[in-house]
């Protein structure tokens, strides 16, 4: 065999004896033989992390098996559906120059004609970010438009428009320029490449990537992200490789997704102390809240936000039945396919140990859902005190002067002090694209008025049978880390305004841990609400 030396060495005696051969067409020949050596990566670049993750997604043990890589067989849709066409089940995998991953799974095959591809169990994805994994599911929303066949074409998630190319000779859309534009100004969520695409080399590492000419909006037939689109492709279409997998399925697994169990001996956070003096001491401090004296109110409002089944009315019935001393259910809680909370309801707690009322109140709304969700003028009424307890909500039309429980004119008082999100921590990374949404905007409403927000991440014990076993070891969880950076990525905030909580929801006593994380939580929401107060009133002493 020759060696790659003697090659080069061969290929020179031959540029000597045949001097007036094109030299050119020779050079480019030498440059394309090192291209194809330097270009090609022959490992698979799949994890065995994110084939865990994608198996959990899809709800099956999968195993991978390597159909299409760029790097190795060309960027060239023919070469693309040679190879993966009629194979069945796919997952896309886009590499990106800046150690981003992400693309799409589709459960039907890959076709080279017909338009669109039918599937309603297509989901796009994020793997990493910037090197450091992200992971985040985006459900088909339009299963009529999850993928679109065409051999000019890589794979292609979304719908391509093409009414306008009729008659016009699609099929050999190189001879017609204006033709790529109107695939470029379609809402494809994630559209690879079209023609053949050759590799670029970089002149100061040496290494070759991919200039892909599709694009990527998630939002038009799947779920869009919390984030912008910069956030998961870094605004660009450039990779180092693109790899696509053939599915097969090999057993069924959870859908949710798969956490790290692995548990760390140094905790995440400086946990609090596991015992009753703590405990007693946690239920002094918020016990004996009061809301700063110079804003002459006599409580704070603490307003309790999150999808349908995250936990809100068992966290009040959690801290009810701290203070109760034994376990109750004054709120209705549970699971169910609509939120259980119709009514706004402005909970007191009484303190059955020294007698009389907290000073605060915990205000449980309608959950966060598709179309019966809670108006968004509702949102803007409610923060600013115009909604009274009792107050039923109505998805289809927002409140008004003449409905029952409307305060014409609020004071400070009736308004909101403090938000908690409560979040399902098992459920934080598939959220539906319209609850999605509706957090975004009902945070947006906070910002604008600059009030403080926290996070209640409830439901761990589901993300670490660890911490199902034993509460306390929330803080030495890896899942439950990741769940919580997870949380505070999507709702935007610091990951120290993210608390872990355990509601009582299987027990029937009082366990010390469950209480001490649940006061922990209340007791610095009451410190954010004062830090609000203390703004506010400074505010109006400068007028």
């Amino acid at each position: 065999m020759v060696s790659i030396g003697g090659f080069f060495s061969d290929l020179k005696t031959l540029e000597l004896k045949v001097q007036k051969t094109d030299m050119m067409a020779i050079a480019r020949f030498r440059d394309s033989l090192e291209d194809n050596m330097s270009c090609s990566r022959p490992t698979e670049l799949l994890t065995a992390d994110d084939r865990a993750q994608l198996s959990s997604w899809i709800g099956q043990k999968c195993h991978f098996e390597l159909l299409y890589k760029i790097s190795r067989d060309n960027c060239c849709p023919k070469k693309f559906h040679q190879l993966c066409d009629r194979k069945g089940p796919t997952v896309t995998i886009l590499y990106n120059t800046d150690n981003s991953s992400y693309g799409g799974f589709l459960s039907q095959s890959w076709e080279s004609s017909g338009g669109c591809i039918k599937d309603q169990h297509a989901f796009l994805f994020t793997l990493s970010y910037n090197g450091v994994r992200k992971p985040r599911k985006f459900p088909v929303t339009k299963p009529n438009q999850a993928a679109y066949a065409n051999n000019n074409l890589g794979p292609t998630f979304g719908k391509v428009e093409s009414e306008n190319l009729q008659g016009t000779g699609y099929q050999h859309y190189n001879a017609e320029p204006y033709l790529m534009n109107t695939l470029m100004r379609t809402p494809t969520d994630l559209m690879t490449f079209k023609n053949k695409i050759s590799p670029t080399r970089d002149t100061a590492s040496g290494t070759h990537f991919f200039k892909l000419n599709g694009r990527a909006d998630f939002g038009s037939a799947y779920q869009g992200p919390t984030v912008n689109m910069n956030a998961i492709n870094n605004g660009h279409m450039s990779v180092f490789d693109l790899e696509v997998y053939s599915i097969k399925a090999t057993q069924q697994v959870s859908n949710s997704t798969p956490r790290d169990e692995t548990i760390i001996t140094n905790p995440w956070r400086e946990p609090p102390l596991w015992h009753e003096q703590n405990l007693r001491s946690l239920k002094d401090f918020v016990s004996n809240y009061k809301p700063l004296p110079d804003m002459r109110i006599s409580e704070v409002n603490i307003l309790l936000v999150g999808q349908i089944n995250a936990g809100k009315s068992s966290f009040f019935n959690t801290l009810n039945s701290i203070f109760r001393g034994e376990i109750s259910s004054r709120a209705c809680a549970g699971t169910s396919t609509h939120s259980l909370t119709t009514t706004l309801r402005k909970y007191k707690i009484r303190n059955r140990e020294f007698g009389g009322y907290l000073n605060f109140r915990l205000c449980d709304t309608r959950g966060l859902e598709g179309e019966n969700s809670m108006h968004y003028h509702d949102m803007q009424l409610l923060l600013d005190g115009y909604l009274t307890d009792q107050y039923k909500f109505n998805p289809m039309a927002h409140a008004s002067q003449r409905d029952p429980g409307f305060v014409s004119h609020p004071s400070f008082q009736d308004k909101i002090h403090c938000v908690a999100f409560v979040v399902d921590a098992s459920a934080i990374d598939v959220l539906h694209a319209d609850v999605s949404k509706n957090l975004l905007y009902f945070r947006s409403l906070i910002v604008e008025r600059g009030l403080p927000h926290v996070v209640y991440l409830t439901k761990l014990d589901k993300v670490c049978p660890m911490v199902d076993q034993d509460v306390g070891m929330i803080y030495h969880s890896k899942a439950c880390k990741q769940a919580l950076e997870i949380a505070a990525e999507v709702i935007g905030l610091p990951r120290g305004h993210v608390f872990p909580v355990k509601n009582y929801e299987q027990e029937t006593q009082l366990q010390t841990n469950v209480s001490i994380l649940a006061l922990t939580a209340m007791r610095q929401t009451q410190v954010f609400a004062d830090d609000y107060l203390e703004d506010q009133y400074e505010l109006q002493s400068d007028q």
